[in-house]
């Protein structure tokens, strides 16, 4: 038996919408670090890999990054396995080279740690020719039931604050581990690096800058001191 045109079509109009909500998911977006709203307009870089090893060099914008590590794995919220681990890189900064030597210690006991389920330690840097300029990221605080790690670079009389995230997008329930930094001026986050997705991604202002000079420095020691994704 024939239909008339219009009962045909409103036979199949049921199975062309099931057809075209098939066709339409998109697969799901990989998780990544929640950003606050004063980065999340910038340019994003990707840089390195989701793997360090102990030593190795990759581009950060056309510029070069040399690196040692002491260690073929180090995580700022894992158990040190050493007594100490070492890090040194060079960076071909816009002003001129910049590098950085650091150091993993494990912090003395608090309250934090022995609550939590990892043993922090602490990671001081200085960079040569500037003996002003230093790194340190310990234990911070105990938010939202995670211990968080925090800390400051400082040259000169400029300090950027440094603070682990532990959310990503779209995901109420925040990490046991930091996802990433955000790397802040004057209480403002100016910066973030998000080590959610295997390479490092970087937020900054013009490196050329004194204050994007800064953010890039201290952002190359921690995640040189972290194992991306992981």
């Amino acid at each position: 038996m024939r239909h008339h045109p219009a009962i045909a079509f409103a036979l199949a109009l049921p199975l062309l919408l099931a057809g075209c909500a098939g066709t339409s998911v998109m697969p799901s977006r990989q998780a990544r670090m929640a950003l606050p709203v004063s980065v999340a307009e910038m340019a994003e870089e990707s840089f390195g890999q989701a793997e360090w090893g102990r030593r190795g060099e990759f581009q950060l914008n056309g510029q070069r990054v040399r690196y040692e590590r002491g260690s073929e794995r180090l995580a700022l919220f894992a158990s040190l396995g050493a007594p100490s681990a070492s890090l040194r890189y060079t960076w071909a900064a816009p002003g001129g080279d910049s590098t950085a030597d650091c150091t993993g210690r494990p912090s003395a006991p608090t309250s934090n740690s022995r609550n939590a389920a990892v043993k922090p330690w602490v990671l001081s840097c200085r960079w040569s020719g500037a003996s002003d300029t230093t790194l340190q990221v310990g234990e911070g605080e105990m938010r939202r039931g995670k211990l968080t790690r925090d800390g400051a670079y400082r040259r000169g009389e400029l300090t950027i604050g440094l603070r682990s995230v532990h959310l990503l997008e779209g995901r109420p329930q925040p990490q046991t581990a930091a996802v990433g930094y955000e790397l802040l001026h004057e209480g403002q986050v100016v910066g973030s690096l998000d080590l959610s997705r295997g390479a490092p991604r970087l937020r900054r202002p013009d490196p050329a800058t004194p204050l994007g000079r800064a953010v890039t420095e201290a952002a190359l020691a921690l995640a040189l001191a972290s194992e991306p994704g992981g």
